[in-house]
This record gives C-alpha cells, sequence and structure tokens, in this order.
C-alpha cells in the first residue's frame, strides 16, 4: 500500500509544493495505511488471545496462571459436565465469545472512521 501512494497524484502534488519526506509521509500516506496497521494489530491480538486459551486447555503453559484457557483446562480435567457444573465451561466459553466478537466489532469500526476513502463516502463525495 505504501509503495503504491508513492506514485498518487496528491504525494506528487505535495512534494512539489515543498512538503518534507516527513511531513508527506505523516499527513498524505498515513490516513491511508492506518487501517491496515489496525487491522493487522487487532488480527494479530485475536490470533493471541487464541492460541493463549487453546495452549492453556491442552495444557501446554503454567496452570497456575488464572486465565480463561486455564479455567477450562481445570474443568475439563474435573470433569464439569459429567458432574453437572456446567457453567464451569459456559461461562469461560461466552466470555471469550464476547471478546473475539468485540475486538472484531472494534476493529471494523475503527477501520470504518480511520479510513479515507469511507470518510469521503460518507460525506457524499
Amino acid at each position: 500500500m505504501a509503495l503504491g501512494l508513492k506514485h498518487r497524484e496528491f504525494t506528487r502534488h505535495a512534494v512539489f509544493a515543498g512538503m518534507s519526506t516527513r511531513k508527506v509521509l505523516l499527513e498524505e500516506h498515513l490516513p491511508y495505511v492506518m487501517p491496515i496497521v489496525f487491522a493487522t494489530f487487532m488480527n494479530n491480538m485475536l490470533w493471541s488471545i487464541g492460541l493463549e486459551v487453546t495452549m492453556a486447555v491442552l495444557g501446554f503453559t503454567n496452570l497456575n496462571n488464572p486465565t480463561i484457557g486455564t479455567v477450562l483446562y481445570w474443568a475439563n480435567s474435573h470433569s464439569a459436565m459429567m458432574v453437572g457444573v456446567w457453567w464451569w465451561i459456559l461461562i469461560p466459553v461466552v466470555l471469550i465469545v464476547i471478546t473475539f466478537i468485540g475486538l472484531f466489532l472494534l476493529a471494523m469500526s475503527m477501520n470504518e472512521y480511520i479510513d479515507p476513502r469511507s470518510r469521503l463516502r460518507r460525506m457524499g463525495a
């Protein structure tokens, strides 16, 4: 994306107007690159949360640290569903789903807010 912005018309206009390279990058290119950076950051955050939960459920992490994954691990190792304490599994799963949906919606709304093309669409241009 950044290499494509180098050859756009507004970049040439900014350079001809005498803007420094730093100012062109910050004022002209950053609004186009920020949605990609933010979406990548949120995607990496979702992956890391999912990976931590998966590793903890499988027992590959420190089980003394209280995380949602370790709660699921201990519920599974104590046969929570067989004993009838289903909320030991339901509540952490609901929390994980709410976290994932919340972070996804945050990423989509911030992408819609930051992206200059969608801002122009909202303004009617």
